[in-house]
């Protein structure tokens, strides 16, 4: 996997994973990079801080199984352009879609076999129902929940 910075030309910054270089420079080659803020299409690669390894090994990550589902990263720790891309679609989803709460798994199925009408939805769900739901052929999103801006609370 391969992690480049890029910006468009109207200043956006981004990240774009790859599986290699040569999948980097296709994708480029075939003008499929696009910004995820304006859409262009004139993106180039900019350049980025290397990761030193420092002497310490890391423990070796446990082999995740299908009900487990890794921590979010601390919103801190996710760069400022994605949190931002990130608040857009969970927005864009909050209007476009019906919160069915934890009942999730449930309604997706009813939806899925015609036993409800046919609408998009959001809700919880636990890793278990999510691989149920793949495993019966139902296609589901997993998307950390939106960070609570503490400015509106009481």
């Amino acid at each position: 996997m391969v992690i480049y910075d890029l910006r468009c030309d109207q200043a956006h910054q981004f990240e774009g994973w790859f599986r290699s270089i040569d999948d980097y420079q296709s994708q480029l080659g075939a003008g499929l990079l696009c910004c995820p803020i304006c859409d262009s299409k004139k993106v180039v690669k900019i350049p980025t801080a290397s990761y030193v390894q420092t002497g310490k090994r890391a423990e070796p990550r446990p082999t995740e199984t299908p009900s487990s589902v890794p921590a979010p990263a601390a919103m801190s720790e996710v760069p400022p352009l994605l949190q931002k891309a990130l608040a857009h679609l969970q927005d864009f989803i909050r209007h476009n879609s019906d919160d069915v709460g934890n009942r999730f798994a449930e309604e997706a199925k009813k939806i899925h076999y015609g036993e409800a009408e046919k609408r998009n939805i959001h809700g919880v769900a636990s890793g278990d129902q999510l691989s149920e739901l793949r495993e019966e052929g139902i296609e589901v999103l997993s998307m950390p929940l939106a960070p609570i801006d503490k400015s509106k609370l009481n």
